[in-house]
């Protein structure tokens, strides 16, 4: 989150914080070293003071995150615990190839205008009617949609003009009294929030939608053996996210009323932005193209599977040759072969991207990553992760005994620290410890992680709990007071959702038998 967006006493608090961090991370680490562990091995000691450093580092943001993500692995190399070969394998991983693949269609959308185009076209649509509140289920929907494929962050950015524009049509064109623009600014807070909300919740549909969705597919192919494939995890997510979304615009769309029914000129403003872009363009059709053929990569080895059964010839082809990170990087790669159909300033063809583009990367996001598989592969190897999960269950007591209970307080948790850091580090630290207390209960760890991994989209009462919400809140129309009030609302609904949908649709959809554990967890 920006500075510039935080209050004075905000931006103070963040710098204590930051100082804080610089004196207790290297506190915790030398601590810990030094304090006596005998139940623990020698390594799994040396990686838990690495752990609780890393943990403040990203709690407090003392330094950048996904510098602290580069930190932890290497002093796991410094202190014994792994060699480097071992302990930076990681930051090669396919999922990490996966994640690039992804930014850089991403780029190419944004480039080529496709994703302005198809949202003021959704947006524009009839069904709105000039509607504020049509609009705002209409704006969270294209958000939804968008941040399946889309950094959640890119996708709230290009989409808060459009919100903000909307709003501004509706204030116009209302009654000029202190009571309906008092209640049309305070609905211009809830369109805001429905978009942040929308985007979080959209990038947990898919695989590549945000990062905590990488790390628990990386995580559970890894250490519990568990193989989720791109259409597997759409087939859970994408039915899960929207149902959440739908009830989420349902209840801001009630919290946040619009005193008016209907707003003349609304859609019609809306069309003359998509009437300033003009006719569809070359570069246009062909990168939606190339983004076609890549989800079509992607859904494709599910596809032969489901359909000529496992043990078909092409089937088995595809389930090889057709990793999801090597398709992403074939569909980026495309991108800068293929022309645009426009020249630049020197008369040089354009292509559909150019190697610029590179330098716009997320590169924190994917150093986060790799740094978050590192010390999860570590803390499984050295067995820290077995350890932690023990005892966590004997802090749980009677809750324990229970999935159910398990999994609500498992949610509640990640949802909790969410609010604090990163959500791809909340799910760096908490995964491994869920996978291991999942099977010393019995249970498969997919019971655990993945309505964990899902609850890292749902925390919605800071603006540094995700950059969306700090994207809507450095506009100016969501006070902190209306996004922590209605966040905590929010926070508890997740919590419901997330467990409702795991138990009614996820143990379906991946198999999961709550009487045994699976043969690939033992």
């Amino acid at each position: 989150m920006l500075e510039s967006t935080l209050s004075e006493a905000e931006a103070r608090f963040e710098r204590r914080r930051r100082a804080v961090g610089l004196v207790l991370a290297p506190a915790l680490l030398l601590g810990l070293l030094a304090l006596p562990m005998p139940g623990l091995d020698p390594r799994a000691h040396t990686l838990a003071a690495v752990a609780a450093m890393t943990v403040a580092l990203w709690v407090t943001e003392a330094i950048p995150l996904a510098a602290t993500a580069l930190l932890g692995p290497a002093l796991a190399v410094v202190l014994g615990v792994a060699e480097a070969k071992v302990a930076l394998a990681a930051f090669g991983d396919p999922l990490i190839f996966l994640f690039l693949g992804g930014f850089l269609l991403a780029q190419g959308l944004s480039r080529q205008r496709v994703d302005q185009r198809a949202a003021l076209w959704l947006v524009s649509r009839p069904v709105v009617g000039g509607s504020p509140r049509r609009a705002l289920y209409a704006v969270g929907g294209v958000g939804f949609a968008f941040s399946m494929w889309i950094s959640n962050t890119a996708t709230t950015a290009m989409l808060l003009p459009v919100a903000l524009g909307l709003h501004q049509t509706m204030r116009r064109a209302a009654p000029d009294d202190r009571d309906t623009q008092r209640a049309l600014q305070r609905f211009g807070g809830g369109m805001c929030l429905a978009l942040a909300y929308a985007c979080s919740l959209g990038g947990s549909a898919t695989p590549i939608g945000t990062g905590p969705n990488v790390m628990a597919v990386g995580l559970l192919r890894e250490h519990a053996g568990a193989t989720l494939g791109f259409g597997t995890w759409m087939a859970f997510g994408v039915p899960c996210a929207a149902l959440m979304t739908v009830v989420t615009l349902a209840v801001v769309a009630r919290a946040f009323p619009t005193p008016l029914l209907r707003v003349e000129g609304l859609t019609a403003e809306i069309q003359r932005a998509l009437a300033e872009l003009g006719p569809m363009r070359r570069g246009e059709r062909r990168m939606l193209l190339v983004f076609a053929l890549t989800v079509a990569g992607w859904l494709l080895p599910p596809a032969l599977a489901l359909g000529l059964g496992r043990a078909h010839p092409w089937a088995r082809w595809a389930d090889g040759a057709l990793d999801e990170g090597v398709v992403a990087l074939l569909g980026a790669c495309l991108l800068f072969a293929i022309p645009s159909g426009e020249r630049d300033a020197q008369g040089d063809r354009e292509r559909l991207l150019g190697w610029d583009a590179m330098q716009r990367i997320d590169w924190g996001t994917l150093l986060l990553l790799g740094g978050g598989f590192a010390l999860g592969r570590l803390t499984f190897q050295t067995g820290l992760a077995e350890a932690i999960g023990r005892g966590v269950l004997d802090l749980a007591g009677p809750v324990a005994r229970h999935p159910a209970g398990l999994l609500a307080l498992a949610t509640c948790l990640v949802i909790a620290l969410t609010e604090v850091t990163s959500n791809t580090a909340t799910t760096t630290l908490v995964l491994p410890i869920l996978a291991r207390a999942a099977v010393a209960l019995g249970l498969d760890p997919r019971v655990l992680m993945i309505p964990a991994t899902l609850s890292a989209s749902c925390a919605f009462m800071m603006p540094v709990a995700s950059p969306t919400q700090a994207i809507v809140f450095g506009s100016g129309h969501v006070t902190i007071r209306q996004m922590v009030r209605a966040g905590l609302w929010f926070n508890l609904l997740g919590v419901a959702l997330v467990t409702l949908c795991f138990c009614v649709v996820g143990l379906a959809v991946f198999g999961i038998d709550l009487l045994h554990l699976p043969a690939w967890a033992r």
